[in-house]
């Protein structure tokens, strides 16, 4: 029992051993497949991998391929960009040395350019004098590289001056003010250009002279009036002004003498405040109509860069602005009054003629704008300075009341406002002699009214005062006028700096004259 109970006992270890090894052999061959498979898994999943990697990394390289191409091209966009820039570049700026570049703006905006009407434009021609018998006589490459540089030099100051060059033809060049941008201030801008051409010339012929070469003279020539202009052709585009006024300019330049400046009453009328002219008579056009003709000497001393008469100075913009802004409308007042006294003064008033008047006007506003008046008191004193010897055309005594009135009269329909008019009178009054001014306005009167004593002309006005006197019974003698002269001339005084530096020193000098005339006593011999 014993035995069998050990032998079963033996038998269930030996099974359970059994059982335990096939059990553990079991789980070692799951495991084992188990791992095989992991790894069966794993190399695929590697393979996998690997064959994305691959893919991944072809793909890269076509992107990378692409890329490449993509920026070749981009480059070759760029290049084709860059030249069509250069060629628009190249384009833009050989309209824009064709046309004004307002056109070009609407050139390109709109594919075309309409004919447009301007009221007011200024055109200027300039023209070689004798260039037909200068060619004869000159090699061609000679004559085109001569009018290379005056023509080059003439672009730059138009272009200072705001105005656009229209064409060349030949020898003839021409320009305009006004187009395609409408100003007001081209009548200005094309006489300071004008007068810059032919400072210039002059120094060009200077030159000449001094290396005993032949040298050149232009003539100048200029209109303001109504014009049209835009662009003619089609293939060659130009741009161009046409109309009577295109005519009148031409005609201008044509009828002026060698080296000056020639323009019409139409243009004088616009630049009168700021340049010294002189009338020339009237013209004939080939319409058989007659016009002003005037030649611009300089811009007045006073509004012009050190006093050169060619480039305005601040005074100058200064002036410029009054007339533009200003309510007063003073030319079409001189005009008025001068018309009045050219009527009615008497040809025996050899002194106290429309020609002082104008004399004072010229004095009053040298004197001012050199006293720093650029305001509405220079109008005033110059709408004084026209009806300070109105009065004369009544009667020759104390009639500056007359000229008061003539102004409380006038000015009112000319801009002018009640303290205007309570000035001008106050102004007119202080002329009075003796004179005995209260403020600088009146000082400024004063001094212009009396500027002739101390110039050079004092001797040809004093005597024209003394024929005066002579003739309205006032005086009988020369010795007494000059009596009357030095006592006068002693007692008399300049109150602005202005005329103190300019005038005192003549002044002392022409009543030292009068004064050796009247010691030499030689009177009876003159009579």
């Amino acid at each position: 029992m014993s035995l069998l109970l050990g032998l079963l006992i033996f038998q269930s270890w030996w099974l359970t051993i059994v059982v335990a090894t096939l059990f553990l052999l079991a789980v070692l061959v799951f495991i084992r497949r188990r791992i095989e498979t992991s790894r069966r898994n794993q190399v695929r999943l590697e393979i996998k991998i690997a064959e994305r990697t691959k893919e991944i990394r072809l793909q890269k390289t076509k992107i990378e391929e692409q890329k490449r191409l993509l920026e070749e091209e981009k480059h070759k966009v760029d290049e084709q960009q860059a030249l069509l820039q250069k060629e628009k570049d190249r384009t833009e700026q050989w309209l824009l040395k064709t046309l004004p570049s307002q056109v070009v703006i609407e050139l390109k905006r709109n594919g075309k350019v309409k004919a447009q009407a301007f009221k007011q434009v200024s055109i200027m021609f300039t023209d070689v004098v004798g260039f037909t018998r200068i060619s004869e006589s000159m090699v061609p490459s000679r004559i085109v590289s001569k009018l290379d540089v005056l023509f080059q030099k003439f672009d730059e100051i138009i272009q200072a001056n705001n105005l656009e060059k229209i064409k060349t033809i030949g020898d003839a060049y021409m320009c305009a003010g006004g187009v395609p941008a409408e100003n007001s201030t081209n009548p200005i801008d094309a006489c300071c250009a004008a007068l810059q051409i032919q400072a210039f010339m002059e120094k060009l012929k200077y030159e000449a002279i001094a290396d005993h070469e032949d040298y050149w003279e232009i003539r100048l020539g200029i209109n303001t009036g109504p014009v049209i202009a835009g662009i003619i052709g089609n293939i060659r585009l130009a741009y161009d002004v046409w109309g009577s006024s295109v005519n009148l300019a031409q005609r201008m330049e044509m009828l002026g003498e060698p080296g000056k400046v020639t323009i019409t009453g139409n243009t004088f009328q616009h630049i009168e405040p700021y340049f010294e002219c002189d009338y020339k008579g009237k013209a004939l056009t080939k319409s058989r109509t007659k016009v002003d003709m005037y030649v611009v000497q300089r811009i007045k001393p006073e509004l012009s860069l050190n006093g050169e008469g060619l480039v305005p100075n601040s005074r100058f913009e200064e002036i410029k602005k009054l007339h533009h802004y200003s309510s007063i409308k003073y030319y079409k007042t001189e005009h008025h009054v001068m018309g009045i006294l050219q009527k009615s003064l008497s040809q025996s008033l050899y002194y106290h003629s429309i020609k002082h008047t104008k004399d004072v006007v010229k004095s009053v506003e040298r004197i001012a704008l050199l006293e720093g008046v650029t305001d509405e008191g220079l109008f005033l004193l110059k709408t004084a300075a026209i009806f300070h010897d109105a009065g004369f055309i009544e009667q020759y005594d104390h009639n500056e009341a007359i000229g008061a009135r003539m102004a409380q009269e006038i000015l009112p329909k000319y801009g002018y406002t009640e303290q205007h008019v309570k000035t001008i009178v106050e102004l007119i009054h202080a002329t009075e002699i003796p004179h005995k001014p209260i403020n600088k306005l009146q000082e400024i009167i004063c001094d212009a009214d009396l500027d002739y004593l101390g110039r050079y002309d004092f001797e040809e006005i004093a005597d024209n005062l003394r024929k005066e006197l002579t003739e309205m019974g006032k005086i009988k003698s020369r010795k007494e006028w000059d009596e009357i002269q030095v006592k006068f001339l002693n007692q008399h005084q300049y109150f602005t700096a202005t005329a103190l530096g300019s005038r005192q020193q003549k002044k002392q000098e022409n009543l030292q004259l009068v004064i050796d005339r009247l010691e030499a006593n030689t009177y009876e011999v003159e009579l």
